[in-house]
């Protein structure tokens, strides 16, 4: 939590306002209900005048405003608050990204690096917003729904014992579910902007050796696979909407036949009735958003902690124990002093092994060799793209390892 208070703090503004504009549109939410029941008894008791109709109605319709007043405010602070904390977030991220080696960068894939900084933020941007317009607001009319039920009518409040624990039964397998199913559905999204950007980037060598078959037939496997984990993630999110319609409307059928015998013996006003089972409505809701809340939310922490790995990753090549820091390359001489180079540490061969040469300042020298044999790992070694694991790379004769990152790569 505290990563996250640094994006807080400069809006928290929006964070605060956003809440109370909600919690002011829950307040409308629950008064409605009762000050049509008011209007409604009146009117069955035949003691409704004109003058006790409109002072209702003039309150329902100040309720109403104040409604509108505390959804859109909510709304539009939400909005600020995310988008301003995806921005920010944005920007660090990108920032640290642009210090990774290539070593750094070969962990992750440039693919997943561009879902990282693009989709999963989107996702945490999204599940900010969210919160702020559902965090209060849910719990909060739930609660309020559930008093204000109790207060109307406790015996036929029981109800809620059934139906509350199954909701919660039934949404808790629901996000169990869909947890694993929208993690995996981030790594397909990786997968396939990784196969895309390799195939745009190396489009030349595709075409040169007639290798377009076998592109298509790998892009075709992984936005098959991609399209298989949405359908999957997205058969989670389709059920729930039924599922909690069922529950809703089997609460309501079961409060209008209680309610309606207690009603016929005398027992509860018709507006009461009719107000109970709004408040009915409400705190079923109240859940699905709950609910809502915490489906999203197994999606945003999937991509916070994607994120997280970005921020936190270790950059493998540093110039904090640079000899000479201020040192700029003058003339260009590089020297290879038994150079041994791999990519996966733990391997057991190197892609460049005992590598000794030197050059000397405005002279001109190829390197040739056939793909793959390390002609590029060699060149990138001298501005410290990649660290050599055994011998020295100097320029100028210093050791690279002993100039600044930024002096060195202008220098070369």
């Amino acid at each position: 939590m505290k990563r996250w208070l640094k994006y807080i703090k400069p809006y928290k503004k929006y964070f605060i306002l956003g809440p109370i504009c909600m919690i002011v549109e829950v307040i409308g939410e629950v008064i409605l209900p009762k000050l049509l029941s008011v209007i409604i008894n009146a009117g069955n008791a035949g003691t409704l005048t004109v003058g006790s109709s409109m002072g209702t109605m003039s309150l329902m319709i100040l309720t109403a405003v104040m409604m509108m007043a505390g959804g859109v405010g909510g709304s539009y602070y939400g909005a600020k608050a995310s988008v301003n904390f995806a921005a920010d977030l944005r920007e660090d991220a990108f920032a640290k990204v642009q210090n990774y080696s290539f070593a750094n960068i070969d962990k992750y894939s440039t693919g997943s690096l561009v879902t990282r900084l693009t989709n999963d933020i989107t996702q945490l941007q999204n599940f900010v917003n969210m919160m702020l317009r559902l965090a209060l607001r849910a719990p909060g009319m739930l609660v309020a729904a559930l008093i204000m039920a109790i207060i109307i009518k406790p015996t036929l409040s029981v109800v809620f014992l059934v139906t509350i624990p199954l909701m919660l039964l039934v949404l808790t397998s629901l996000i169990a579910t869909g947890f694993m199913r929208f993690k995996n559905l981030q790594k397909k999204i990786d997968d396939l902007n990784s196969t895309v950007q390799e195939n745009v980037t190396n489009i030349r060598v595709v075409k040169s050796f007639v290798r377009e078959e076998h592109e298509k037939t790998k892009f075709e496997k992984a936005n098959v696979e991609l399209k298989n984990a949405s359908l999957s993630a997205m058969k989670v999110m389709v059920a729930m909407q039924p599922i909690v319609t069922l529950i809703m409307n089997l609460t309501t059928l079961a409060v209008v036949w209680f309610g309606g015998r207690i009603v016929l013996k005398g027992g509860m006003e018709i507006g009461d009735l009719s107000a109970f089972i709004t408040y009915v409505s409400q705190v079923l809701i109240s859940l699905m958003m709950i609910t809502m809340m915490s489906m999203f939310s197994s999606r945003a922490f999937a991509s916070a902690r994607r994120i997280c790995e970005v921020l936190d990753e270790k950059v493998d090549l540093q110039d904090d124990n640079a000899a000479f820091p201020e040192l700029e390359v003058k003339n260009g001489a590089i020297e290879f002093r038994n150079v041994s180079f791999r990519y996966d540490k733990k391997a057991q061969s190197n892609v460049l092994e005992h590598i000794s040469f030197s050059i000397e300042p405005r002279t001109t020298v190829g390197i040739i060799g056939s793909t793959g044999c390390g002609k590029s790992t060699l060149v990138s070694l001298i501005s410290r793209l990649y660290d050599a694991d055994k011998g020295e790379v100097l320029v100028d004769g210093v050791n690279v390892k002993d100039y600044s990152l930024k002096n060195l790569r202008q220098g070369v």
